[in-house]
C-alpha cells in the first residue's frame, strides 16, 4: 500500500504542473483573443466639401481634416486630386498641410460630380487613402478667348452635366491579433499537454514494472 502511494504521488505532482502550465496557456490565448486591436490608422475626420455635397457657391479649394496630424517629412506621400465630369483634374498649385488640415486649391470648369481622391502617411508610419464624391452647381469661371481680329461673337454652348456615378468608397484598415499567432499559441499548448500526458503514463508504467 505504502509502495502504491509513493509511486502516484509524483504522478499527481505532475497532474498539478500540467493543470498550471494549462491554466497559463488558455489564459494567454484569451487575452490574445479578447485584447483591444492596434491602434487604428489615422481616417479622414471632416472634408469640405463633404461627401455627397451639392454645392452652389463659388469653389476655390477642397480642404480635408484628419483625426491626427499627418507623418511630417513624407509630403512626397501625401496627395488630394479633384477630378471633374470630363476627366480632367481641377485641382491645381501646391498641398497645404497645417496641423491635422490638408488643402489644395481648385479651378473648377464644369458642373456636376467631382470624385475627390486623397493620400496621407498615417502618425504610425502606414501609408493611407481615400476617396469621396460630390456635386458642383456653383458659377463656372469665364475663359478668356484670344482673337486676331474682331468677329461676330458665336453663340455661346453649355455643356451638359454629367449625371452622377457611383461614388468610390474611403479606404482605412485597421490591423488586431494575428489569427496565425493565435492558432500556433493553440497548437502549442496542445503538443505540451500531450507530451506531458504521454511523460505521465511512461512515468507510471516504469514504476508498476519494477518489482
Amino acid at each position: 500500500m505504502t509502495a502504491t502511494s509513493a509511486s502516484t504521488e509524483p504522478s499527481r505532482s505532475l497532474w498539478r504542473i500540467l493543470a498550471l502550465v494549462a491554466v497559463v496557456a488558455l489564459a494567454f490565448v484569451a487575452n490574445c483573443i479578447t485584447a483591444p486591436p492596434a491602434q487604428a490608422h489615422d481616417a479622414l475626420a471632416e472634408s469640405n466639401p463633404a461627401q455627397g455635397q451639392t454645392v452652389t457657391e463659388k469653389l476655390d479649394q477642397i480642404v480635408l481634416t484628419f483625426n491626427e496630424a499627418p507623418l511630417g517629412g513624407l509630403q512626397g506621400g501625401i496627395l488630394i486630386q479633384a477630378v471633374g465630369p470630363g476627366g480632367h483634374e481641377v485641382t491645381t498649385g501646391e498641398l497645404r498641410t497645417q496641423d491635422r488640415t490638408l488643402s489644395r486649391d481648385v479651378l473648377m470648369t464644369d458642373q456636376g460630380e467631382y470624385t475627390v481622391s486623397w493620400r496621407t502617411v498615417s502618425a504610425d508610419g502606414h501609408p493611407i487613402d481615400g476617396s469621396y464624391t460630390f456635386n458642383y452647381a456653383g458659377p463656372i469661371p469665364a475663359t478668356p478667348s484670344v482673337t486676331t481680329a474682331p468677329t461676330p461673337s458665336a453663340t455661346p454652348t453649355t455643356s451638359p452635366a454629367s449625371s452622377p456615378t457611383a461614388a468610390p468608397t474611403a479606404a482605412n484598415a485597421s490591423s488586431g491579433t494575428p489569427i496565425a499567432l493565435v492558432i500556433v499559441i493553440i497548437i502549442a499548448v496542445l503538443i505540451l499537454a500531450g507530451g506531458g500526458l504521454w511523460l505521465a503514463i511512461e512515468l507510471n508504467r516504469r514504476r508498476a514494472s519494477k518489482p
